[in-house]
């Protein structure tokens, strides 16, 4: 005599969940955890999936092994990333495209300004606030500009008396902050117009005041602000000149010999200052590039490789580097796992991004 069988929800908790982690698509997540309640507990005690590597013309990589992955309806020439969302530059808007649920959303072009004479401002980040803030760093020119504006409004909102050269934004815990070339850090106030019901930037606050910042001159430095754990973190990333090109103009990769060095520091609101951390969690690893993010990971799914990064930094020398190496902070290994690429876009941004997919 046959037993009664046995339901799906019968699976214990730790063998859904490991199932769950296997899912790369957003959509198949969803699915998942709406089989049964046993499955969605499963899917809501998963941690978040790693970001996916995803070059310019439509290839994506699964991490942390680098397997190329197929997903359809996704086409090349997005400029960058925001989370799940890619975002094309159409000629009179940006264009945001899920491309595992095939949501859009709209936003206006890049804003121009008049005075002293007209300015075509390129998209560096771009950061989904929530669904009706959406907060942008243009350049133009080597000046930065941060505006925000609300999804199917016609114009940005650009914050006026910015402070020079700003590098990065990040949102974190409710709020968008900024860092400039000072590694000042910045509270950005947002509110929203009672007329046309847009927001804007209303005031800006230094929260941390390093005023003045050593900078090295042989070595080109990348500057990221990222929210993790609790925590708002920056990293600089020093690369020295001498190992990029030497005296035949020949370019060496980091797989030789051109190893970045890192730091990260951790803003102490209470002090007002940058704390320098030695290590990262156990559990923690930071995807450094245009869209930056930190993601909690059992240290054994990651194998010691704490900090993936981008060939991100501008420099009209280099033609050809490598897309993304590893480095961990407490044993300085350091590899090349991923593709290479030689090519960047006209503005000399990278030719990839991490596109992060929510959990659920």
């Amino acid at each position: 005599m046959e037993g009664t069988p046995r339901s799906w929800s019968d699976i214990p908790l730790e063998l859904a969940g490991l199932v769950f982690c296997r899912l790369i698509a957003p959509g198949d997540r969803v699915h998942f955890a709406a089989v049964c309640p046993q499955w969605r507990s499963a899917a809501q005690q998963a941690p978040l999936p790693l970001p996916l590597l995803a070059l310019k013309d439509g290839t994506f990589y699964s991490m942390p092994r680098g397997e190329p992955l197929h997903v359809p309806g996704c086409d090349g020439g997005f400029v960058t990333a925001s989370g799940n969302w890619l975002v094309y530059n159409h000629l009179h808007c940006f264009l945001l495209v899920d491309p595992f649920s095939g949501a859009t959303m709209t936003l206006p072009a890049p804003p121009s300004m008049d005075a002293p004479h007209s300015r075509n401002f390129v998209l560096v980040k771009l950061i989904v606030c929530s669904p009706h803030l959406i907060a942008a760093l243009f350049e133009d020119d080597c000046e930065f500009q941060i505006a925000v504006c609300r999804p199917g409004t016609s114009s940005w909102s650009v914050a006026q008396e910015q402070h020079m050269w700003i590098l990065d934004i990040a949102f974190y815990q409710e709020k968008l902050y900024a860092i400039n070339y000072l590694n000042d850090l910045l509270a950005l106030d947002i509110s929203v117009d009672d007329n046309t019901g847009g927001p804007h930037v209303a005031r800006i606050e230094r929260v941390i005041r390093v005023g003045c910042y050593k900078g090295y001159t042989h070595y080109l430095t990348t500057f990221y602000l990222i929210g993790s754990r609790g925590s708002l973190l920056m990293v600089h990333r020093n690369i020295f000149h001498g190992h990029i090109h030497d005296e035949r103009g020949q370019i060496h990769t980091f797989a030789k010999q051109c190893k970045p060095e890192l730091a990260v520091f951790e803003a102490d609101f209470r002090q007002s200052r940058w704390s320098k951390l030695m290590t990262l969690g156990d559990d923690q690893a930071l995807f450094l590039g245009p869209c930056s993010r930190a993601v909690c990971v059992p240290r054994c799914d990651l194998q010691d490789k704490r900090v993936w990064f981008l060939g991100d930094y501008k420099n009209d020398m280099l033609k050809m580097m490598p897309l993304s190496g590893t480095d961990d902070m407490i044993i300085r290994k350091f590899s090349c796992p991923l593709p290479m690429i030689s090519w960047r876009d006209h503005n000399g941004r990278a030719g990839a991004v991490w596109a992060c997919g929510s959990s659920l």
